[in-house]
């Protein structure tokens, strides 16, 4: 198994680089490929529903591609988190991710508690700061979108965490597709 931080590196070089390179270094390394070109899932998402999607009516998602969507967002979602929280190093900021369910703990200044729900396929994420909300995947946006106002998870966490943090922060949540492997 490869470090995490060698595979978050891996990732960053494969994203300016390609997709086949990052692969061959998965496969090398002896671990399951993590990138696949997104196009085959972008397509498939795309030509069969993104006629359906509106802010207020989610597309139908497949239970698989609905899990690897969610699987993908958590992992990136956690990922991220982890090497934020070791970059800052603060004493009582904390990330665990237990049975789908992902809390970061940011001491005085609250808790996030981000879970997947299979039963309606959507993200659901607690904030300290604007509350509850419900996620749906958007293939028109690639990432999940709030109902009520169209906003993107991705938006939300980065402009939140990055004012906790004082400075700018992207949780990676642009283009989600980019971390699945192809299921086309």
């Amino acid at each position: 198994m490869i470090p995490r931080r060698l595979a978050s590196e891996v990732l960053c070089v494969a994203r300016r680089r390609s997709w086949s390179a990052a692969n061959q270094f998965f496969r090398h390394a002896n671990t399951r490929p993590m990138l696949a070109p997104p196009s085959a899932l972008r397509h498939r998402l795309m030509s069969t529903a993104a006629a359906q999607s509106s802010p207020s009516r989610p597309i139908p998602l497949s239970e698989e591609i609905y899990h690897e969507l969610a699987d993908a967002t958590m992992e990136v979602l956690l990922e991220n988190f982890e090497i934020l929280l070791d970059e800052e190093g603060k004493p009582g900021y904390e990330i665990e991710y237990l049975s789908g369910v992902l809390t970061l703990s940011l001491g005085d200044k609250g808790t996030y508690v981000i879970n997947k729900q299979p039963p309606n396929k959507q993200i659901w994420l607690s904030s300290p700061f604007s509350g509850p909300k419900r996620y749906d995947y958007s293939p028109k946006h690639d990432d999940w979108r709030y109902a009520r106002d169209d906003s993107s998870m991705g938006d939300l966490l980065n402009r939140e965490i990055g004012e906790v943090f004082g400075r700018d922060v992207n949780v990676g949540l642009d283009d989600i597709t980019q971390y699945i492997a192809d299921i086309a």
